[in-house]
């Protein structure tokens, strides 16, 4: 099993990966295109939503096949967030992302750096790369909720 640091990346193997993030965590997914923006509201995978083609949330683990994808997609970013909404992520432990292949293999795990302020973190993306997949580690924080990153890649929010 490879160990990733922020930045880091391989290639992935053919077909389906699930990706586990265990703890007081809400996993989700955005599929998107070459520019980084979903194409809709249902390429956006989450605790309300926990499907879309290709991605499958159940619990703490996101289950991705790449080939099954909506044609157009190159890449789904995963991102968690605090189960409890009112909670920074400094306040929880560092999530640590687990990636496995198919037959349940083992492929790479991610600890990113603890947050502090945060309240969502970009954990990894996986990415079309010529004619295959990779996982990229990310790390990075998010500090204007889920509601503004989904904006921020494109999803319609309503706020209440």
């Amino acid at each position: 099993m490879n160990e990733l640091v922020p930045g880091g990346n391989l290639p992935l193997p053919g077909g389906s990966v699930s990706v586990r993030v265990t703890g007081p965590f809400d996993v989700s997914a955005l599929v998107t295109d070459d520019s980084g923006k979903v194409r809709g509201d249902a390429d956006f995978v989450f605790y309300n939503q926990p499907s879309a083609p290709g991605a499958r949330l159940h619990g703490d683990t996101l289950t991705l096949d790449p080939l099954r994808l909506r044609p157009g997609a190159t890449r789904v970013t995963v991102v968690v967030s605090p189960a409890d909404p009112g909670t920074p992520l400094g306040r929880l432990p560092s999530p640590t992302l687990q990636v496995t292949g198919p037959g349940g293999h083992p492929i790479a795990r991610f600890a990113p750096p603890r947050p502090r302020q945060e309240t969502v973190l970009l954990l990894a993306e996986i990415y079309r790369r010529g004619g295959g997949w990779k996982l990229r580690a990310l790390g990075q924080g998010y500090a204007d909720g889920l509601a503004g990153l989904a904006r921020d890649f494109g999803v319609d929010v309503i706020e209440d």
